[in-house]
């Protein structure tokens, strides 16, 4: 009777204790979970890592958009127009470097005052483009240049294609209509007369009527002078 109780006492103990055949069931119990759900646990990742990259993305996108407006923002419009004998031109696109159609403010050449110093370049009309520099007092009102006057301002008139012949006003007009802290409008008229600089110029005269600027201050580092 001792002896079968013992016996019973220890299948009992086995059953109870013998915890290698419990974690190997359960070891098997969680392979099969593992296999049944790690095709789901794995197209759960790849969603995962796409919409993050979707969203990095758009991020990067936005950033990218936002700098775009918010530079073209700071430099502003520019625009230009004019008559050149007969023929209209105009213009206003602002350059990278922020140096074409946008307005400086500089010393005058006898450093007697401050100048507006600007170059208005136009849109090609098929071969041919031109482009106005603009040495004036930096301030409002009516100024007239007229050659070899010697005041330290000048206006010039470049032609960018064609014979690539350069202009000095004989008697410009400029009238500066407005100057603020970002911009600079006004209007001119006259006539340029061919340069020594170039003097093959097929034209010895240019008249230019209805000339029209109404541009921005430069915030770009790099001066052009």
């Amino acid at each position: 009777m001792i002896a079968k109780q013992k016996r019973n006492f220890s299948n009992r103990w086995q059953i109870r204790f013998t915890p290698g055949r419990l974690i190997l069931k359960n070891k098997n119990i969680v392979m099969q979970c593992f296999k049944l759900f790690s095709p789901i646990i794995f197209s759960a990742c790849l969603l995962l890592a796409c919409s993050v990259n979707n969203s990095s993305s758009k991020g990067k996108d936005s950033l990218a958009d936002n700098a775009s407006t918010s530079n073209t923002s700071s430099k502003g419009d520019g625009s230009f127009s004019a008559n050149l004998d007969g023929v209209n031109i105009s213009g206003g696109k602002i350059d990278d470097m922020q140096l074409q159609n946008t307005a400086f403010i500089y010393p005058t050449a006898d450093n007697s005052g401050k100048r507006l110093l600007f170059f208005l370049y136009s849109d090609k009309k098929g071969n041919d483009a031109y482009s106005f520099r603009f040495s004036v007092p930096d301030k409002t009102g009516s100024f007239t240049k007229n050659i070899r006057d010697g005041q330290p301002f000048d206006v010039t008139l470049d032609f960018l294609g064609g014979d690539l012949s350069r202009y000095s006003a004989e008697s410009l007009t400029v009238n500066t209509t407005s100057v603020t802290a970002s911009r600079v409008v006004g209007t001119f008229s006259g006539k340029f007369i061919l340069s020594n600089d170039t003097p093959n110029g097929t034209k010895k005269e240019v008249t230019v009527t209805d000339g029209k600027f109404d541009i921005p201050f430069s915030t770009g580092n790099i001066k052009p002078e």
